[in-house]
């Protein structure tokens, strides 16, 4: 056992690349004493930082692997269920699985934990909301291609606009639901949401790695993929998968490739403990430092 060493988590996005998170904490929580101060989440994120905070980490993926046994189509399989959902079952598919996840005692969890915001990001037009999204899109994805790192600004160029929410507030006024599912829409297949008046859109789309309102001290942030560019930076150990997960992003059929990309996040929660114990300085080092030492340990 080590002292805490790490005052802040940020959880990436992902879709369901998102229970990696919940194997490598799972694996390094304990042995850490992980109880950072400050917690952010954007995307699917969110969610993985809500159960992480309301100690839901494996329910969530019996609740979703449940819900994708039930499925084997990623569309609409009929007019009454494009009409309630759309092109696709996913919004409704999440929420579902949300609710049932976050159960009253989680939630209480969330409102009486440590500060926990997400990220939410706002289309740069009110007036045609969904039409802004296919430029942004664009930019997200020439962003990702060109500069590869978690910090997105192209998407902000082009107007788009991120706001931190309270989490901690949002479980207390009973929109917790409503927060982290807000936070997963992605554009232009999924319906624009709102969140206090304003549309809103997948905050990945400005931002993999949100640092928390009141930035300071050691920060693990986690990442569902590779990037090429991972910022040095002296505070912060960016973690990302050894391997690219199973899991597709969007896929929710597929019970196997989540379980499996749980045991990614496991193994690669084993690899980083080994690093940690070979220096107690990893905290201040740079993450292609970290990358180095994992790659040798295996």
């Amino acid at each position: 056992m080590v002292d805490a060493p790490f005052e802040q988590l940020v959880f990436s996005g992902g879709g369901t690349r998102c229970f990696w998170h919940g194997g490598f904490l799972d694996t390094v929580r304990r042995p850490l004493d992980l109880k950072p101060e400050r917690i952010a989440g954007v995307s699917g994120g969110a969610l993985a930082a809500a159960c992480f905070i309301g100690g839901r980490d494996e329910k969530l993926l019996e609740v979703m692997g449940t819900a994708f046994d039930r499925r084997d189509c990623n569309v609409s399989i009929d007019w009454d269920e494009f009409e309630e959902n759309g092109l696709t079952p996913h919004q409704q598919m999440y929420r579902e699985v949300v609710r049932e996840t976050l159960d009253d005692e989680a939630v209480a969890r969330i409102a009486d934990g440590p500060c926990f915001e997400v990220l939410l990001a706002h289309p740069p037009h009110s007036g045609f909301p969904k039409l802004t999204t296919f430029p942004m899109m664009v930019a997200y994805l020439a962003d990702l291609a060109i500069r590869s790192t978690p910090h997105v600004i192209f998407p902000e160029k082009l107007g788009a606009h991120q706001q931190l929410v309270d989490a901690r507030q949002a479980a207390r006024d009973g929109l917790i639901v409503d927060l982290i599912c807000n936070a997963a829409v992605i554009p232009p297949v999924f319906n624009l949401q709102g969140w206090n008046g304003r549309k809103v859109i997948d905050g990945g789309m400005t931002s993999k790695a949100p640092m928390p309102s009141g930035n300071r001290g050691r920060t693990l942030v986690l990442l569902t993929r590779k990037f090429r560019n991972l910022p040095d930076h002296p505070d912060r150990v960016y973690v990302e998968p050894s391997q690219a997960v199973p899991a597709d992003k969007i896929d929710f059929t597929d019970r196997g490739k989540i379980v499996a990309t749980w045991n990614a996040g496991v193994e690669d929660g084993k690899a980083f403990l080994h690093a940690f114990g070979a220096t107690s300085h990893l905290v201040a080092a740079d993450s292609a430092a970290f990358r180095a030492d994992r790659a040798n340990s295996g």
